[in-house]
């Protein structure tokens, strides 16, 4: 290769467990290469194999196509007897932040002990970093903004091969799957093989390993994820392939994005053998990226050993975050791999609340005597003296990095002020998401304030040094916020004897209820058909009559009764597993609910999916809604009458999830509620 002019600093353009599906179809045909195979040409001859599937599809006939998986717990993907070999593999999964880092696949063929590929689940389908991104290559293939991921190495076994998920997240996974049959395999197939690594940072003056195998085989590619922890372009990295015990490596190449098959920095983009379906364009501390490139029509062969590596910057004068799977075939057995690192270890910079964090775009303002930063759509304002922005390396589960808002030159006894306005008046839990490191101050939040004075509230002083830099959370408890705007003073009381400085980095914020009331004892009745959303405006039996005691025709002419219902403490009632029908069906709940006096309040719901609501006989609230159930989505303003209230709801299900949420504004815990109806 040739380069003439080659520039230093490259750039780019910048371009969510509860359900995991995984579709796993094998196939009996020989290892083959493009050069000699056309899998078109191939559709014209008779085929000598038999298809099969493994799927976790609903046995009773309804459509709760996965398989339970639990936080900790490894589930059983597949059991096969060969020989065969899997062709294709598609997987969803709907699950907590960063999940594609926290679940971890795992194949076994012929019985061995030690599983041939060890991934987390995003990063063996070439996505890095737990997020969720297009990609379309020959082998793999993402869509569904990289929801939907698809597999298509040749993966042959001749006795069996059993796959694995451990969900070393905190919420539940389900999966299906399928395959194929064959009737035999020829005696020198290899087997394919992945293997996941990391180094947080890259060791200095040594090359980064992707690969270091023994046996015979044929390396045919991976994927690289990089996380820059310096500013300027992370590549320049040469790569070199050692075949057979080597000391002076067969393949050297050029440069990082010349082995990825790109020229003059990454972009996103993708191919069939390379591509890069993540890289952010500002090449900062924080910056992400992920690449890969795949040797199909140009696989390296071994007969002994291989080692794959690459430099981390020109000469390895970088200490970026490095991981990567690299892809292979090779005759068992095979050397062992290493232990996998902790999932908060795959994670350093991932960061992620209970709730929903509130992520401002900052716009900075002119003051006196104070800078300002205001978000003009959320309205939040945070101000102190001398402030800048800045990107951290922190990011949500969406890739975006928060943004931190710094002091300069900060001293004992100067104040922050974040503003935050607050629709419904309540008792708060406030979380202030505050950077750590080398320069960092002590400091405590000294008074809560509104238009209408003070509120008492519980916290205690925040240490900022840190030695490596982390995020931490400031806890302001059980805070009375006003609706309107309210202000959070914070004060710098001082620093450690070692900091160098006595900043504050502020990050974000979390709002969420003290004690949030929601209601969960329901009576429960339905369902009844609803084809369409337009069956949310049917009136239902429930909407002229109520007796508990009495049963109505329901959906596919059976008859339905009144059940009670009492969810956990978040408040959610899941119907889709309550009723066998959880498609295109209405069901309704209805609570009595006690006011000691005559008061304006809200009702605060959320639904999946469309929902209606009566208090007192009268329609208060209709959303026609198709989407997922999260808490507060709907705010209603009610009057509730002294004694006695009656509160239905409808809720339609179209497809997927199916549930409800339902909380009052009572900040004094007055509220009763029973779903017997009152004397």
């Amino acid at each position: 290769m040739m380069y003439l002019n080659r520039p230093e600093s490259q750039g780019g353009s910048r371009c969510l467990a509860t359900l995991m599906v995984l579709l796993l179809s094998f196939v009996g045909i020989p290892v083959f290469s493009l050069a000699q195979h056309d899998l078109l040409i191939d559709l014209g001859t008779h085929q000598d194999f038999r298809s099969n599937r493994i799927s976790s599809f609903d046995t009773t006939g309804g459509n709760r196509d996965a398989v339970a998986l639990d936080p900790g717990e490894t589930a059983v993907l597949a059991e096969i007897e060969g020989p065969g070999a899997i062709h294709h593999i598609w997987i969803t999964v709907s699950a907590e932040p960063f999940y594609g880092r926290k679940i971890i696949l795992k194949m076994y063929w012929d019985g061995e002990e030690t599983p041939s590929v060890v991934s987390p689940v995003g990063d063996f389908f070439s996505v890095g970093h737990g997020l969720d991104r297009n990609l379309s290559s020959l082998p793999i293939s993402c869509s569904s903004y990289g929801r939907a991921r698809n597999c298509y190495w040749y993966m042959p076994f001749r006795k069996s091969a059993r796959i694995t998920a451990t969900n070393e997240g905190s919420r539940t996974v389900g999966s299906f799957y399928y395959y194929r049959e064959l009737p035999r395999l020829s005696a020198r197939t290899p087997y394919f093989h992945a293997q996941y690594r990391q180094e947080t940072p890259c060791i200095p003056g040594e090359n980064y390993l992707i690969l270091d195998t023994a046996g015979k085989g044929h390396y045919v590619g991976c994927n690289l994820s990089i996380l820059q922890r310096a500013m300027g372009w992370w590549g320049e990295g040469d790569d070199m392939i050692y075949i057979d015990g080597e000391k002076i490596p067969s393949l050297h190449g050029t440069g990082s994005e010349d082995y990825f098959s790109d020229a003059w920095g990454m972009r996103e983009d993708d191919n069939l053998f390379y591509g890069c379906p993540l890289q952010e364009s500002d090449f900062q501390t924080g910056s992400k990226a992920t690449v890969y490139r795949f040797h199909i029509p140009d696989p390296i062969p071994f007969e002994e050993s291989i080692r794959v590596a690459i430099e981390h910057g020109h000469a390895n004068n970088r200490s970026d975050y490095f991981s990567s799977v690299a892809y292979w075939y090779q005759d068992e057995p095979h050397v062992p791999f290493p232990l996998l690192a902790a999932a908060p270890d795959r994670l350093p910079f991932a960061l992620e609340s209970s709730w929903e964090m509130t992520l401002p775009t900052w716009k900075e303002v002119s003051v006196e005597k104070m800078t300002r930063f205001e978000d003009s759509e959320t309205g939040m304002t945070y101000e102190a003296t001398n402030l800048y922005h800045f990107l951290s390396s922190f990011y949500n589960q969406n890739g975006t990095r928060y943004p931190v808002l710094m002091t300069d030159g900060a001293d004992v006894g100067d104040k922050c002020r974040v503003a935050v306005p607050v629709d419904v008046g309540e008792q708060y839990n406030v979380d202030l998401f505050f950077l750590r490191g080398k320069r960092m101050g002590s400091f405590e939040v000294e008074e809560v304030r509104s238009g209408k004075g003070t509120s008492p509230f519980e916290s205690k002083p925040f240490q900022g040094f840190s030695r490596e830099e982390s995020i931490e959370v400031l806890k302001v408890r059980n805070v009375f916020l006003h609706a309107g705007l309210n202000t959070l003073v914070l004060n710098i009381t001082g620093k450690d004897p070692t900091s160098q400085g006595t900043e504050v980095g502020y990050v974000a914020m979390t709002l969420s209820p003290s004690s949030p009331r929601y209601v969960t004892d329901w009576n429960l009745f339905g369902p009844f058909e609803a084809p369409d959303m337009t069956f949310l405006q049917v009136p239902y039996p429930p909407e002229s009559q109520i007796d508990l005691q009495k049963k109505y025709p329901g959906a596919d002419s059976t008859d339905v009764s009144w059940e009670v219902f009492q969810a956990g403490p978040s408040g959610y009632i899941r119907l889709d597993n309550l009723f066998t029908r959880n498609e295109r069906s209405i069901v309704y709940g209805l609570v009595y609910l006690f006011s000691p006096d005559e008061r304006k309040s809200q009702i605060l719901l959320g639904s999946d999916d469309g929902v209606r609501l009566w208090l007192n006989d009268v329609l208060t609230h209709n959303n026609p809604a198709y989407r997922g159930a999260y808490p507060d989505q709907d705010r209603v303003d009610v009057l509730l009458k002294k004694g006695w209230n009656k509160l239905l709801v409808k809720i339609l299900q179209g497809a997927g999830g199916w549930g409800f949420y339902v909380r009052f504004v009572d900040p004094d815990g007055d509220l009763t509620w029973t779903t017997q109806p009152p004397p």
